[in-house]
């Protein structure tokens, strides 16, 4: 017998508990509201008894199904998946409520709270993306509860308010929010989830206000024509002047235009484009430079937090994506540079400092998926540069392109037909680099728990 989950079927809260039901195969019914129906909600009724309050219904249908492992597969792991779950509460899904419901239409906008609640809502992200530069998903190396929850907690933000340039930002969020909805268990909920493509609030926000304040200007019109009747009083018939009114009228045109305006962006878009591509060698090569510039700045980075998050756990080898050299070897070979280059202590913001540990990374263009293994001289003896790289390309019928004993480098190419996707192929392909590593004892093992870290309050900022 199905149970029955009362609960406002649109609502992310909900969304959690229908996930953790399709992962354990339970069946779970909606009832459709009657408009009669008083309480609280949501509540899950079984044979033998009510549930309330989503996260508990979440929890509760998460244990159902102890070796599938939703809510972990021992106690350190279920504590750790409580710790996510209720850091999603309480740092993530407050802020987000307040920054995406008004861009949703379903509470009116505090700018001065907005503002607050972006601010928050970055932190909090931050702290998930630097989670997630070393760990597939949240807890162990499986979906959790904890995966379920944060996922669909950022679901409204990424289609409402996340546009591209904000989601840049979060290379390692990204990468595992779209492993998550792209499994059949959240697909079967979620659907499709289409990605925010320009910040929808922020511009409704911008034109509602303007068209309701045009109607102050009408008051002009009929002062002026109040002002004439008195000067020219014979001039009864000229009181035609007073059609000016009729003026509002053409101030509906920008209502019909503004359909268009999305049209005319994608215009001035494919327009930017053709100039671009009408770039002369000069602007080009200084097009080349600003990119390597920035290519440099993220591997620096990025090198920072491999270093940090290596020496946490005790980690050897490590195996990432970056996303600015955008499938280009020579660029993705200069982000490998950057992250080993030597750090200065001394710096206001640290760069590199990981040249000793040894590195696979990913990067993800239109036409090819471009890889970069390195091997530091310390450790040639335990890995061979090459034989990593031939494994992990192997697995998708990739290539090598260049080799030495430290830094190879290698290709997929995208092929429609074959369904190789670089973006699709990118997370397969960073598991296999791992495994081939645990095969050889240089990663550690997903059974032991004495690599996992704990993280407590004083680890995330106020």
């Amino acid at each position: 017998m199905p149970m029955k989950l009362f609960a406002n079927p649109a609502n992310y809260k909900t969304k959690k508990a229908l996930i953790c039901a399709k992962y354990v195969g339970l069946e779970v019914e909606s009832p459709k509201s009657t408009g009669d129906d008083k309480g609280r909600i949501p509540v899950l009724e079984t044979e033998k008894g009510c549930i309330f309050s989503s996260m508990a219904i979440a929890r509760y249908i998460s244990r159902i199904s102890r070796p599938l492992g939703l809510y972990g597969q021992n106690l350190l792991e279920s504590g750790m998946i409580d710790s996510w779950c209720e850091f999603c509460t309480n740092e993530l899904e407050i802020p987000l409520c307040t920054w995406v419901l008004p861009a949703m239409g379903e509470m009116p906008e505090v700018p001065e709270a907005t503002q607050l609640a972006k601010e928050d809502a970055q932190k909090a992200m931050t702290i998930l993306d630097k989670h997630l530069l070393n760990n597939t998903f949240m807890v162990g190396h499986s979906v959790t509860l904890a995966d379920i929850s944060v996922c669909c907690a950022l679901v409204d933000g990424m289609q409402k308010v996340f546009d591209e340039n904000f989601r840049k930002q979060y290379t390692n969020l990204m990468r595992w929010f779209n492993t998550c909805v792209g499994t059949p268990e959240f697909k079967a909920i979620l659907g499709d989830v289409k990605l925010c493509s320009k910040a929808g609030g922020a511009a409704k926000g911008g034109k509602e206000k303007p068209e309701k304040a045009a109607p102050k200007e009408k008051a002009a019109p009929k002062e002026k024509a109040q002002k004439a009747d008195k000067a020219e009083k014979p001039a009864a018939k000229e009181k035609a002047a007073p059609k000016e009114k009729a003026a509002p009228k053409e101030k509906a045109a920008p209502k019909e235009k503004a359909g268009k305006k999305d049209k005319a962006k994608e215009e001035k878009a494919e327009k930017t484009e053709e100039k671009e591509k009408e770039l002369t060698p000069e602007e080009q090569e200084k097009l080349r430079k600003d990119k390597l510039k920035k290519v440099i700045k993220e591997g620096g980075k990025r090198g920072v937090e491999i270093e940090g998050a290596a020496d946490m756990g005790g980690l050897q080898f490590f195996c990432t994506a970056v996303e600015l050299p955008d499938g280009d070897i020579d660029l993705l070979m200069t982000s490998m540079e950057a992250m080993n280059a030597k750090s200065d202590p001394g710096e206001e913001e640290r760069k590199g400092g990981s040249g000793h540990i040894g590195k696979m990374i990913f990067s993800v263009g239109v036409e090819q998926l471009a890889v970069c293994a390195y091997v530091p001289e310390a450790k040639k003896a335990e890995l061979n540069c090459k034989e990593w790289l031939e494994t992990v390309l192997k697995t998708q019928g990739g290539e090598v392109v260049t080799t030495s004993d430290t830094i190879c480098t290698g290709k997929v190419k995208t092929d429609a037909d074959k369904g190789v996707f670089p973006l699709k192929i990118r997370e397969p392909m960073i598991l296999e680099a791992n495994n081939f590593l645990r095969k050889k004892g240089l990663f550690p093992d997903d059974d032991d728990d004495d690599d996992e870290c704990v993280f407590g309050d004083d680890d995330f900022p106020a």
